[in-house]
């Protein structure tokens, strides 16, 4: 600014300015809010929220009796879709989980299973079927 420039014009490109930060500061908010999810372990490309190599570790040390059983139970679900909603939207995810279930599962990284990919849904619900039964959580498809 030079020594022209009139009081009220300084006080608008303050106001400019601090208009400026506020919006990056927003932006730069929301950015670190959706790479957080909702309390997950990370975010995966294009398929929502994934749990990352953990999972897939996970899913890689499972015996193919239990892959067959995810693939299958899944598929009768839901057609393997992992961000599907059902019974009115009681029912989340690939493997028609309430929140509730999904959430006091083992391995469950918490928040709403739509929200994850395939394969952590997946290691979810074995390890839920292992513990529990098949036939407790999946009546019909398990």
């Amino acid at each position: 600014m030079n020594q022209n420039t009139s009081s009220a014009e300084r006080i608008r490109i303050g106001l400019a300015a601090g208009v400026g930060v506020a919006m990056l500061s927003v932006i730069l908010f929301l950015a670190a809010t959706a790479q957080g999810g909702s309390g997950g372990v990370g975010t995966g490309g294009g398929g929502g929220e994934s749990g990352g190599d953990r999972y897939d570790r996970m899913w890689d040390g499972f015996k193919s009796k239990d892959k067959k059983w995810a693939h299958r139970t899944s598929q009768c679900e839901s057609g393997q879709r992992p961000k599907v909603h059902g019974g009115g939207g009681t029912y989340h995810g690939a493997f028609q989980f309430m929140k509730s279930t999904w959430k006091s599962s083992p391995k469950s990284p918490g928040g709403d299973p739509h929200t994850y990919d395939w394969t952590t849904q997946a290691v979810v619900a074995v390890k839920l079927k292992q513990r529990d039964g098949a036939r407790t959580h999946w009546p019909n498809c398990g």
